[in-house]
């Protein structure tokens, strides 16, 4: 499924490689499902073996990007509490 071009801009714009082979994707703002598009739209843009840092303050998003992670065949590492109201979630793209 091809993504639409403002988001593949806007993933863009939040993806900031921290690291080798580490990524941050801050979706603070942002509820669900979007969080979810920009998770997915992420993955086709960092290198298989990486690690993708998700930010969010969706409380939603802690259930619902990981769910979606798993559907696209990604690894999900944990759901962390990084500060009240805000999480990340720790994936790893595998193919």
């Amino acid at each position: 499924m091809a993504e639409k071009p403002h988001l593949l801009w806007q993933t863009k714009d939040l993806l900031k490689k921290t690291g080798e082979g580490t990524y941050l994707l801050d979706a603070q703002g942002y509820t669900c499902p979007y969080p979810q598009l920009l998770a997915r739209t992420a993955f086709g843009l960092i290198e298989t073996g990486a690690r993708l840092d998700i930010l969010t303050d969706n409380p939603s998003s802690c259930e619902n990007v990981p769910t979606s992670v798993r559907n696209l065949e990604q690894k999900v590492l944990g759901v962390q509490p990084v500060s009240p109201g805000l999480w990340k979630i720790v994936a790893q793209k595998v193919r």
